[in-house]
C-alpha cells in the first residue's frame, strides 16, 4: 500500500482572519456549505465552530470539515440533498483528517459530475459557496486560475458552485480574496481595472454575488458597471483605491 500524501491547507494569515469574519456573520444555523483550498478557506472553516447543524457538499473535503463534522457541528441533520452524509469529491489535507474519513458512512465520496452538479448543489437550502481569486476586473470578472498567459490553478468547481449557491432557496456565493499580492515590485492590487492579457476568466461576472477582502463584502449581483466599479474600488486596498477611480473614470465606467 502507497502512503496518502499529506499536505496541511495552510496556516490563515491576520488577512484572511479578517475576511472569514465577514463571510462567517452571513452564514446561518443549518447552512451548507462547500469550501476551496488554503488559509483563508481553513480560517472560514474553523471560524465556523460558533455554528450549529451544518452541512457539506463540497468538491473538496477540507481539514477543517473534518475537526467540525469530529466535534458535531456538522452534522448535515438540514440537508434535503443526501440528509445525514457530507457529500465531496476529494480529500487533501492531515493524517488525522484521513484517519476521520477512512471507513466513515457520515462522508460519502463521489465522482465530480455528480457533486459538482448544479442541480445537486442547489437542492439544500442556505447553500453557501466560498471560493478565492487571483484578481478581479472593476466589471466583477474573477480570475482563479491563471497569472496573465501562466496557468497557476485549475478551474475546478468554482463556476458550479456559484451557480448552485445562487440558485438554493436562501444561498449565497461568496469569492475571497486579499487585496493585495506580493511581486517582486511590491503590492500589487488584486482588484483591477482589466484583466491582464492572457488571464482567464473563471466565474463570469453577470453570476458573480458576494465579493470580500480584508476591507470589506460587498454584493455584485444584479448590479450596473458603475455601481459595480464602486463597490469594488470600495473594498481594495485604500493605497490603489484613487488609482483605479481615476482610471474607471477615463474608461467611462465611472462618470
Amino acid at each position: 500500500n502507497e502512503s496518502v500524501a499529506v499536505i496541511p491547507s495552510g496556516t490563515p494569515s491576520a488577512k484572511d482572519q479578517k475576511i472569514a469574519e465577514y463571510i462567517v456573520d452571513m452564514i446561518p444555523d443549518g447552512a451548507c456549505f462547500q469550501l476551496g483550498i488554503g488559509g483563508l478557506a481553513n480560517a472560514v472553516g474553523f471560524g465556523l465552530r460558533s455554528k450549529k447543524h451544518l452541512g457539506v457538499h463540497s468538491e473538496m473535503y477540507t481539514e477543517s470539515m473534518a475537526a467540525l463534522q469530529a466535534e458535531g457541528i456538522i452534522d448535515n441533520s438540514r440537508k434535503a440533498f443526501m440528509p445525514g452524509r457530507s457529500v465531496a469529491g476529494f480529500a487533501l489535507g492531515t493524517k488525522e483528517q484521513y484517519d476521520f474519513l477512512s471507513n466513515n458512512p457520515k462522508v460519502y465520496f463521489t465522482p465530480y459530475e455528480y457533486v459538482n452538479d448544479i442541480q445537486n448543489i442547489r437542492a439544500n437550502d442556505n447553500m453557501i459557496s466560498i471560493n478565492n481569486a487571483l484578481s478581479i476586473d472593476l466589471t466583477g470578472q474573477v480570475c482563479a486560475e491563471s497569472i496573465g498567459f501562466r496557468q497557476y490553478s485549475g478551474s475546478g468547481g468554482q463556476m458550479d458552485y456559484i451557480r448552485g449557491a445562487t440558485l438554493s432557496k436562501g444561498g449565497k456565493s461568496f469569492i475571497a480574496v486579499s487585496s493585495t499580492a506580493k511581486t517582486k515590485d511590491g503590492p500589487k492590487s488584486r482588484i483591477v481595472l482589466t484583466l491582464e492579457p492572457g488571464s482567464v476568466v473563471t466565474s463570469l461576472r453577470a453570476e458573480v454575488q458576494y465579493i470580500v477582502t480584508e476591507y470589506g463584502c460587498i454584493n455584485l449581483q444584479y448590479c450596473d458597471i458603475p455601481t459595480r466599479a464602486k463597490r469594488l474600488i470600495s473594498i481594495a486596498h485604500p493605497d490603489f483605491r484613487d488609482e483605479l477611480t481615476y482610471q474607471a473614470r477615463k474608461v467611462g465606467y465611472l462618470y
